[in-house]
Order: structure tokens, then C-alpha cells, then sequence
């Protein structure tokens, strides 16, 4: 007979459920064959102040993630901006403050500035009904909390729809940038097309 000590088939049990149900990594062909960058095809004004970033960049260093390691927790970055902006708090985006950052960050000259409200309303739908964004993050560094994976899923859509939607005046039109857009549309991340 097999026994199991509860607490530790509970850890073992949480462990599998946490890398069964976060985001999936992108399929590999996303970053495959693309003869442009996102950011050749599609001039997007700055999505928060550079003093934001910035500071959010310095606290929260990138590291490049392994190859075929789960990732246990999301971008740290996104985490940090959003919360700074006050557009994530209690494991929600706050459709509201999201949509207030975004106009004052890109000014009421820019050509985007029509879009955000269908695409923070659609992209806050999607990170609040998708169950891999509400997954509980550990923490790749020790000593500091995870860094929840919805904001990192909140603003890989909100690029990803400006970039599908961008207006013609920033659009550059070419085969290589037609592919991305098809790309996005088959269900690779816009943080795959970054190059």
C-alpha cells in the first residue's frame, strides 16, 4: 500500500496545477522566419511615461528566459508598471485607470488614441476570463513576492491589438509586416514578434 503525507501531496498537487494552468510559452514558429519586427511595421506611441518604465526596469532586471523551463511567474515589469499607474491592483486590471494612463501617455494627437477604449475593454475581458492569468506566481528570485502573470497578459494584448488595428498613417505597408499581423491572428504573443 501506498501512503502519502497530506501536506505533501497537497505542495506536490499545487506544483502541478501551477505549471499545468499558466500561460503557455509561445510555439517556437512564432519567432521563426519573421523578416521585420513588430515596431518596423506599426509606429506606436510609448503605452506609459519612460520615467515609469524606466524605474520599473531598474527594479525589476530581465533575465532571459530557459528554454523549455515553465516560467513560474510573469513579467515583473508589467507588474510594476501597472501597479505604479494604479491599473492592477488585487489580482484585477482596473479597466478605468488603464484607460486614463494610456491617453495621457500618448496625447490627444496621437492616431491611437481612438482605439483604447475597445481594446483595453476587450483585453481586460480576455486576462479576467482567462484562468492561466489568475494562476498564483512563485517567485523565481527568493526573498520577494511573484509577479502575477496578468499584467504581463494585459499588455502583450494591448500591443498586439494596437499593432492589428493600426492606423494607415503608422502602418507600413509590406508583405513582411502582413505575415506578423497573420502571426498574431494565429494566436502568437506580440512580445513573440519583437525579435
Amino acid at each position: 500500500m501506498i501512503t502519502f503525507a497530506v501536506p505533501t501531496l497537497i505542495v506536490t498537487l499545487l506544483g502541478i496545477g501551477t505549471v499545468v494552468a499558466q500561460p503557455r510559452p509561445d510555439d517556437p514558429s512564432c519567432m521563426e522566419g519573421n523578416q521585420r519586427k513588430a515596431h518596423d511595421c506599426c509606429r506606436m506611441p510609448m503605452l506609459v511615461e519612460q520615467s515609469v518604465m524606466n524605474r520599473c526596469m531598474t527594479e525589476n532586471p530581465m533575465t532571459p528566459p530557459v528554454p523549455g523551463v515553465q516560467r513560474t511567474e510573469g513579467c515583473c515589469i508589467a507588474h510594476c508598471v501597472l501597479t505604479t499607474l494604479n491599473a492592477f491592483r488585487d489580482n484585477l486590471i482596473d479597466a478605468a485607470a488603464a484607460k486614463r494612463a494610456l491617453t495621457q501617455s500618448m496625447g490627444a494627437n496621437s492616431s491611437f488614441v481612438a482605439l483604447i477604449g475597445g481594446v483595453v475593454d476587450e483585453c481586460v475581458n480576455l486576462v479576467h476570463n482567462n484562468a492561466a492569468y489568475k494562476v498564483a506566481p512563485v517567485a523565481s528570485t527568493p526573498g520577494r513576492p511573484g509577479c502575477s502573470f496578468m499584467p504581463e497578459g494585459f499588455v502583450n494584448c494591448i500591443k498586439g491589438r494596437f499593432f492589428q488595428q493600426c492606423p494607415t498613417a503608422e502602418w507600413t505597408r509590406d508583405a513582411a509586416c502582413d505575415q506578423l499581423k497573420q502571426k498574431l491572428t494565429a494566436g502568437c504573443s506580440f512580445g513573440s514578434l519583437m525579435g
